[in-house]
């Protein structure tokens, strides 16, 4: 390893230390419950730099996990919203996507959130024939700018499970998986089981482009 590699190692450990250590002294957090605490913090920090350098050379990916909602750290939010959101598996950056099984249970109706990157930019889309096709519903990605995503939004049906039990299980092809609520916020305990795959991309738009961008904007 190497003397910047190990220095940036070092730096990570030692800032969730210090974030322990200050949970101790003015949480009232037992020493048992902080080192949980602190545990589940560094594995989110390496899960996170993992999917963020991730390669194509990946397979598979199988994760279990409980979180609480915050502000989605993905896609930039419309003006009217306030959504919290759980990211269970995030876009990633080698531009693979996933295959398979997510099982859930929230302490509240969460919505289910599959994102699909689109091959294609604002420019590209604004010249689509709103008119006649309909509007495209996309986000702006915050971590990968000038790419869009136009997300899934599934409900699922939680008649049959109610308070405290809001639990589902589906399975999906997306860019990534996400539970959200427009701003009620939640905690989910989930499990997720993909394959991870490389897409080949597909862009037939040619009939529904036009002349001008009078019929579409996107914002």
């Amino acid at each position: 390893m190497s003397n910047i590699a190990l220095m940036t190692k070092n730096a990570r450990k030692l800032a969730v230390l210090v974030i322990c250590v200050v949970a101790v002294a003015f949480g009232g957090t037992s020493l048992v419950t902080t080192n949980r605490v602190c545990n589940i913090m560094y594995d989110r920090q390496a899960f996170a730099i993992h999917m963020n350098t991730a390669t194509s050379n990946q397979t598979t990916i199988v994760l279990q996990g409980i979180s609480a909602s915050g502000p989605s750290p993905q896609v930039k939010p419309k003006p009217y919203e306030h959504l919290l959101t759980v990211p269970i598996l995030p876009y990633r950056s080698d531009g693979s996507i996933y295959k398979g099984t997510l099982t859930f249970t929230a302490t509240k109706p969460v919505e289910v959130v599959f994102g699909h990157r689109i091959p294609i930019d604002n420019t590209t889309l604004s010249r689509l024939d709103t008119l006649k096709f309909g509007k495209l519903f996309v986000r702006d990605l915050i971590k990968f700018p000038g790419n869009l995503t136009a997300p899934s939004r599934i409900i699922p049906d939680y008649r049959a499970s109610i308070s405290p039990y809001f639990s589902a299980s589906l399975p999906f092809v997306a860019s990534s998986v996400t539970l959200r609520t427009d701003g009620e916020p939640f905690i989910a305990a989930y499990d997720v089981a993909a394959d991870i795959v490389k897409p080949t991309i597909i862009e037939h738009l040619g009939n529904a482009t036009t002349s001008t961008t009078t019929n579409s904007t996107v914002k």
